[in-house]
């Protein structure tokens, strides 16, 4: 048999025909901690950052608007966002300013001084203050290379610092949003047009609870890209097949980011830049289909490559994954990562093998703090950083093998993935009666969903099979009919089918949808787990 997650039911009331919407709103608010007055949360205010004093950042600033700026950036969606928010700000006020992403191949991550001393060379810049965006708060050697060299620094980042602070001229710092949001809001100081839109898709992207000031900002933001998106980003949304009008946080977590992030991944990230920040439909329509191609690429190489680590591959009992390859690209060892906690729910590191030197990158489960556990080992890194759920790395190759014999020792001896069963959180049990339009369109209110705030899911219980049937190109998707005439999908639950039969009853966890054909709506379930009775 499949095996079914563990369930945690938050809430025991049941919800039926007689809850109100407004009920069945105060009670997943409850379940999420979110207390009353509700109105913040269901129309959430401009964004304000008044945690942050920006004086002294204005102040420092207005001594280069007349000089010239180089912008540092990253090359995932947070950075290049980031990235394009300064550059557009800058340029708009009439600064001469010069961005730069660098390669992830090439240069690594986080501010390398030689990459930018090259990049000048190349170019033949003359430069006055260098700006980094989304790195550089850990740079303190990088740095002090530069500052010996004559460039003033200023770091805008918002990751975890050291106990103490790079020796930057100037540092805007705040963990508790993204860095193109602090970037927005240093910019919106200068320039109420700066590009908020550009904010939300490097917050989603970035994976920041969507509450409080994130919240705001994804709300506002999305509304900003539905309305006015810049040409470049109009393109991208046209091309990736999601609606300018409808546009989601699942769209700029799935459909958009991945897009701008594999740019970074295996080509060259400032194409994705170029994208952001073009003016015309030549330059949009461009740079839009060099996005779109890489991004095929890069599903291609991630597919073939796990179809090569899983085939006749079997997780070791009660330990976790530990994958290293010559031909895994650096590009897309975190998706692989991604991919095989999911599959097999258990932290996984996989490293691309080098001659001398290899690099790693790690995802975890709840259970675990990865970037703890790969602490107790730090002596056999070159480089480590990360955090709960997710780290990178280098590692002389030849300590490869011994890091995997210590890290599984470790979990043979501590038994932390004895046994282990994913959790799936359900807000209450819902009676098929309930599952309305009216209730939907209220649950709806609580969006956008996602981390911090994901879709309700629900438990129905009982549920007679009146229909079912495959569905999809490879036949792994379910599609029931069941008590109370309720529709639903049961995406990749093909494998369920042989077990199921109609006429028999069983419990699903689902979150609750509006299914739109020919100008008519109904309730519908996307399934997220068949419990058969």
């Amino acid at each position: 048999m499949i095996d079914i997650p563990k369930l945690k039911i938050k809430n025991k009331y049941l919800i039926d025909a007689n809850t109100s919407p407004e009920k069945i709103i105060e009670l997943i608010l409850t379940n999420r901690g979110i207390k009353k007055p509700y109105s913040d949360f269901l129309n959430p205010p401009y964004p304000k950052a008044d945690f942050i004093n920006f004086k002294p950042s204005l102040k420092f600033i207005n001594k280069y608007l007349s000089k010239n700026i180089f912008i540092y950036g990253d090359y995932d969606v947070d950075g290049i966002t980031a990235t394009a928010i300064l550059w557009q700000t800058l340029t708009g006020l009439g600064v001469k300013a010069h961005p730069f992403i660098p390669n992830r191949h090439l240069h690594g991550y986080g501010f390398n001084f030689k990459a930018f001393s090259d990049h000048l060379k190349t170019k033949n810049l003359s430069i006055d203050l260098i700006i980094s965006v989304d790195n550089g708060i850990v740079a303190t050697k990088e740095i002090k290379k530069a500052q010996k060299a004559g460039y003033d620094f200023m770091v805008i980042d918002h990751h975890l610092a050291d106990e103490k602070l790079p020796p930057a001229n100037h540092i805007l710092h705040s963990t508790q949003i993204s860095a193109s949001a602090l970037t927005w809001f240093f910019c919106h100081q200068l320039d109420k047009k700066a590009d908020l839109g550009l904010a939300a898709l490097g917050t989603v992207a970035d994976c920041l609870p969507l509450i409080g000031i994130n919240r705001s900002l994804v709300v506002h933001g999305l509304q900003s890209l539905r309305l006015h998106p810049s040409p470049g980003i109009k393109k991208l949304i046209s091309v990736s097949g999601a609606k300018q009008t409808t546009l989601s946080v699942y769209d700029l977590g799935f459909l958009l980011s991945p897009r701008i992030n594999a740019a970074g991944r295996l080509f060259d990230p400032t194409d994705a830049l170029r994208l952001l920040c073009s003016t015309n439909a030549y330059q949009s329509n461009k740079y839009a289909q060099i996005l779109q191609q890489n991004n095929l690429d890069r599903q291609d190489l991630q597919q073939k490559s796990l179809d090569k680590i899983t085939t006749n591959y079997k997780p070791e009992k009660n330990n976790l994954i530990f994958i290293a390859d010559k031909s895994l690209n650096l590009g897309i060892i975190g998706l692989i990562a991604g991919r095989l906690t999911e599959k097999y729910n258990l932290p996984s590191i996989v490293i691309t093998q080098g001659e001398d030197i290899s690099k790693g990158s790690c995802r975890s489960i709840s259970k675990v703090n990865i970037i703890k556990l790969l602490r107790k080992f730090d002596s056999l890194f070159i480089e480590l950083g990360g955090h709960q759920a997710a780290a990178g790395f280098s590692i002389l190759t030849k300590n490869i093998p011994i890091l995997e014999k210590k890290i599984k020792k470790y979990f043979e001896k501590q038994k932390t993935l004895k046994n282990i069963v994913p959790v799936l959180e359900v807000e209450a049990q819902i009676d098929p009666t309930a599952v309305t339009l009216k209730n939907i369109k209220a649950i709806n209110q609580l969006e956008p969903f996602g981390i911090g705030n994901p879709k309700p899911l629900f438990i129905l219980k009982d549920l007679e099979i009146k229909q079912l049937k495959k569905l999809g190109t490879n036949q792994d998707h379910l599609k029931l009919t069941l008590s109370n005439n309720l529709s639903a999908i049961a995406f990749k639950k093909g494998d369920y089918f042989s077990s199921l039969k109609v006429g028999e009853a069983v419990n699903l966890v689902a979150s609750l949808d509006i299914n739109t054909w020919n100008n008519n709506s109904s309730p519908q379930l996307i399934v997220k787990e068949i419990i058969p009775k």
